[in-house]
């Protein structure tokens, strides 16, 4: 991955385990890239491990979906010095929808990382907010997943905020 980053952030149902997956672009493909490798351990950890990537990479943003079980990250973070983007309803659904489209139009890369790996294969959706999103309650942690779709939804909102021609009336 080269460039920017945005990293997406969740927390599993049994709250075993917090993923943290960066989204960027591919230096070869030019495609965007998840990358689970950041950071997949117990939730105790996630701050300290957030707070060094924050340093080292300047994120773009840190998403937390303040409404699911990594709501309880949002003070944290702040305190230690990271404000994260809060996601409405809305945006988990368009999300969710940007992510599909990039699956199947193949402009997603990954890293076939196991647990990223296991929680696509077992992915089932819900009805959210007039659209849809991942459905966290199934056998196999959706953390990966969700935090994957988190990032790539900030990271690509900011590269289209980000680009030339944006700001013109």
């Amino acid at each position: 991955m080269s460039g920017e980053v945005a990293f997406g952030v969740a927390i599993s149902e049994d709250r075993k385990l917090a993923s943290v997956v960066a989204a960027g672009r591919s230096a070869t493909s030019g495609k965007v890239l998840v990358d689970l490798s950041p950071f997949y351990a117990h939730p105790r950890g996630v701050v300290a491990a957030l707070s060094a990537l924050y340093e080292k990479h300047d994120p773009v943003a840190v998403v937390v979906n303040a409404k699911a079980q990594s709501g309880t990250l949002v003070e944290p973070l702040k305190t230690a010095g990271i404000i994260a983007v809060l996601p409405s309803a809305e945006d988990v659904a368009v999300a969710h929808g940007q992510f599909l489209d990039l699956v199947n139009d193949g402009g997603l890369e990954h890293l076939d990382q196991p647990p990223l790996t296991a929680a696509v294969r077992a992915a089932q959706q819900r009805d959210l907010a007039g659209a849809q999103a991942w459905d966290p309650k199934v056998a196999v942690d959706q953390g990966p997943l969700v935090a994957a779709t988190l990032a790539v939804w900030a990271f690509l909102r900011w590269e289209e905020l980000a680009s030339p021609g944006v700001w013109q009336v």
